[in-house]
């Protein structure tokens, strides 16, 4: 799995056509029949767009099964079903398929025909609110992994990108010396590889080393879609690590101990030991910013309207979407700065909060899916602004 960035996002958000086919369906990390069930799950999914584009679109069987014909395709390709997150996020359009896989826990999964992508269900990725990172500090392989409360996936690390094995470098480093008749070992081969000579001191500057090289590597990666990072390893590495990152979303405590390839259940358990107090202080932050801002007249709940312009012209720092929220249809005039609503989808048609989340993304502010009994006032969307209006 590779990191899904803001900029991703937003080239996605501005994709358009008519129809456009927006699908969330549930996976499986392991399964016991085959992976059956997810694959029933998106043939459902399939069957319930095409009701859609028959009764709105008014298209003929061979528009639609040509238009479906990648996704269905797809059912019938078994190995892609063995390796997938929590969830696919695939949408088609006349110009092919994209899919995206995620570790976002969306239990029913959902389908959207519009005009452009649907994507409020892709927001919890791009938020820190529950999301977050683990680098496990193995010197044979560092590993990455993104995770929620619920889930959690390896991101898989390029060697040719980031120098992941600290144990392969000081391998060819001996080697490379003995080939050149020099004779020795690498400072670190004597901690890790049984070898005598070197001091703690000089142990700790090549590791230190290591990091530095492996994290101006690693971080611009990181920074696309900036999330807490929590450590794991054994406690010597931890402060080495701190000396050298320069990620400012790096946590205060880590999981400490010897972990490897299988222990990734493992960590993510004990990681979420560590990352939970922190989103709670978050999360109680954000409820105080927001009651701060709104008895300044910054903040607003109860005008949609009002919410979605400020939203589509950049006027809007936090918007919060009430997770259980229903669509709203209409149109925007931007000439006359008007909103026109309409009782439900018109033909291509698209949901108009999905498009003021996708609009604060691009102007750099954040969005948060919240549960209903943390939205303020219960509304449907509410937003601090960044400046009056």
């Amino acid at each position: 799995m590779e990191i899904f960035n803001r900029n991703d996002f937003i080239n996605l958000s501005k994709k358009k056509a008519n129809p456009f086919i927006s699908i969330y369906s549930p996976t499986s990390r392991q399964s016991s029949d085959g992976y059956k069930k997810d694959q029933i799950h998106f043939k459902n999914q399939l069957k319930d767009v095409t009701v859609k584009l028959e009764k709105e679109y008014k298209m003929e069987d061979t528009e639609i099964n040509n238009l479906l014909a990648p996704a269905s395709t797809l059912l019938e390709n078994h190995k892609f079903w063995q390796t997938n997150s929590d969830l696919l996020a695939c949408f088609i359009s006349e110009d092919g398929m994209e899919m995206i896989k995620v570790p976002i826990d969306l239990k029913d999964g959902q389908n959207f025909v519009g005009s452009k992508p649907m994507l409020l269900p892709m927001i919890p990725e791009l938020s820190d609110d529950g999301h977050y990172y683990i680098l496990l500090l193995n010197l044979d392989q560092i590993r990455l992994y993104e995770a929620t409360r619920n889930t959690v996936q390896e991101i898989i690390l390029d060697p040719e990108e980031v120098a992941v094995s600290f144990t392969t470098e000081e391998e060819e480093d001996e080697n490379q010396k003995q080939l050149h008749g020099q004779g020795g070992v690498g400072k670190a081969g004597a901690m890790f590889h049984g070898h005598a000579g070197g001091s703690d001191e000089e142990k700790k500057v090549t590791i230190l080393n290591y990091f530095h090289r492996m994290t101006n590597m690693l971080e611009p990666k990181l920074y696309n879609n900036p999330l807490p990072l929590v450590l794991a390893g054994v406690d010597y590495l931890i402060p080495i690590f701190k000396e050298a990152s320069k990620y400012n979303h790096l946590l205060d405590g880590h999981v400490s101990g010897a972990y490897g390839e299988k222990d990734m259940m493992t960590l993510h358990q004990k990681s979420w030991e560590v990352v939970a107090p922190f989103f709670e202080k978050e999360r109680t932050k954000r409820k105080e910013t927001y009651d701060q801002k709104a008895a300044d007249g910054l903040a607003i709940s109860n005008d949609k309207l009002k919410i979605i312009k400020a939203a589509l012209t950049g006027g809007i720092d936090t918007l919060l979407v009430n997770a259980n929220h229903t669509h709203l249809f209409g149109s925007y005039d931007p000439e006359n700065h008007q909103i026109e609503l309409t009782d439900k989808q018109e033909n291509g048609g698209h949901c108009l909060i999905d498009e003021a989340a996708a609009r604060v993304v691009e102007f750099k502010g954040k969005v948060y899916m919240v549960e209903e009994e943390n939205m303020p006032e219960e509304a449907q969307i509410a937003a601090i602004l960044r400046y009056p209006i």
